[in-house]
């Protein structure tokens, strides 16, 4: 007659499963948002260069000639060329450019940053690597010597995004 009044409630067995479940879960969703951020900062990155690309031929419908290495502020900015001079969303530093010095006119030039990504880009693109008469410097005056193109190893992908002009 008489009824035992039983708890109801989670065993602490159920409760441990349910934890490692959505440690898994938040786990796997943090992995996803890193990429969707790398892949975010790649197409800004795209967007940077291609607006770094339309000041460079603005300089040279002014001047006939590209601008001289390296790339300073206030040869785009000064000029009104572009608002501001961009820098690599991830750690700031300048974007890369290169001016052929082959002869006394600056006739052709590269713009190109490393990719995090490991996209297929532009992989084929035949003047991806700097080569003799090109210097290699940074957009702002910063040295480009451990990010030039030269330097990496292609196969990987890195540092392939680049655009320019070629003579």
């Amino acid at each position: 007659m008489f009824r035992r009044n039983k708890e109801k409630g989670f065993t602490l067995v159920e409760l441990l499963v349910v934890i490692a479940i959505i440690g898994v879960l938040s786990t796997l969703l943090l992995l996803q948002l890193g990429t969707a951020r790398a892949k975010a900062r790649d197409a800004k990155r795209i967007s940077d260069i291609n607006n770094l690309r339309s000041a460079v031929e603005l300089y040279f419908d002014d001047f006939g000639q590209y601008p001289p290495d390296p790339l300073t502020a206030a040869d785009l900015v000064t000029n009104n060329y572009i608002t501001q001079v961009p820098v690599d969303p991830l750690d700031g530093g300048a974007y890369e450019y290169v001016v052929d010095t082959s002869n006394s006119r600056r006739l052709g030039y590269h713009l190109y940053t490393e990719m995090e990504g490991r996209g297929n880009w532009s992989a084929g693109d035949s003047d991806i690597n700097s080569s003799t008469g090109w210097d290699t410097t940074g957009v702002n005056a910063a040295a480009a010597g451990s990010e030039a193109c030269a330097n990496r190893d292609l196969s990987d992908n890195e540092c392939i995004y680049d655009v320019g002009q070629t003579i």
